[in-house]
């Protein structure tokens, strides 16, 4: 009697801790079609507090809100099978997070019309996606926010009379208000061929106090750049930092007022931190 009683207390132990790892058991199907459900999708890349946050946030959910949930972990595109899943189970909402994973995973969602997706992309957006569908969600940091972030730098530089020589490409054309047109001879575009040579007669002429980098360049390029003399600043490496905490409430507060608006939806400061540098 004593041994069986010990042979239950160990399988109850294991029952609990079995519960607390990102492998998840399947949810229920009687719980699944009686509660809200959620499917979280989540790439290597995504760094590991980040996921035990989320652990810690989906047991919270659970255990205060009864919502079920399952967890496709150390995924980079959805296989087959993984969407077979998705279509056969009655999910309410499907978390997909990394910037990689949100874009291989783009088409997949469009595809599964009946299930909502919310894409949680944790880079800068320079160049938006197309989100295709009102079952599509896609959280991020837009251009414009990038911009908003460096526009009281740029003013101040042009008020006191310091010249600015932009570096760009063609993909990514200098705000006007930073540059207006006739002031085009101040831009170059590293994308052209002998751009470097139009750069370095420009600054010549120009005497810059500053090499204002605005689109993503190679390193050798930059590396190029540094070597002028002339103070750089790099607004393409701008980053962001996600703040998990506001972003768990926000998708929290929407699921308990069954709320849902699709396509590009900008993270608020509360979910999002703009990290420069200066």
């Amino acid at each position: 009697m004593k041994k069986l009683k010990r042979l239950f207390v160990g399988i109850g132990i294991l029952g609990l801790l079995s519960g607390c790892g990102k492998n998840i058991p399947a949810i229920d199907p009687a719980l699944l079609q009686a509660k809200s459900s959620v499917l979280v999708v989540t790439g290597e890349e995504l760094p590991e507090q980040v996921k035990n946050a989320l652990q810690t946030t989906l047991i919270n959910w659970r255990d205060k809100k009864q919502t079920a949930f399952e967890w496709m972990d150390n995924t980079t595109a959805l296989t087959e099978e993984q969407l077979t899943k998705i279509k056969t189970r009655s999910y309410d909402y499907i978390l997909v997070a990394g910037h990689n994973l949100v874009q291989n995973t783009l088409p997949a969602a469009a595809s599964v019309p009946e299930r909502k997706w919310v894409m949680l992309d944790d880079q800068l957006a320079r160049q938006s996606p197309v989100v295709s569908g009102s079952n599509i969600m896609v959280k991020l940091v837009p251009e414009d926010r990038f911009r908003q972030e460096w526009s009281e730098w740029v003013e101040l530089q042009l008020e006191n009379g310091r010249t600015i020589e932009w570096v760009t490409t063609s993909a990514y054309p200098i705000p006007s208000e930073w540059a207006p047109s006739e002031e085009a001879e101040y831009i170059t575009l590293a994308d052209a061929e002998g751009w470097y040579t139009q750069f370095q007669s420009q600054m010549h002429s120009h005497g810059p106090a500053w090499i204002a980098v605005f689109a993503p360049l190679e390193p050798a390029q930059l590396q190029r750049l540094k070597t002028t003399q002339v103070p750089v600043i790099n607004m393409a490496s701008t980053g962001i930092e996600l703040q998990w905490g506001g972003i768990f409430a926000s998708i929290e507060d929407m699921m308990a007022k069954k709320a849902w608006t699709p396509g590009i939806q900008p993270y608020s400061d509360a979910e999002a931190k703009i990290n420069k540098n200066l």
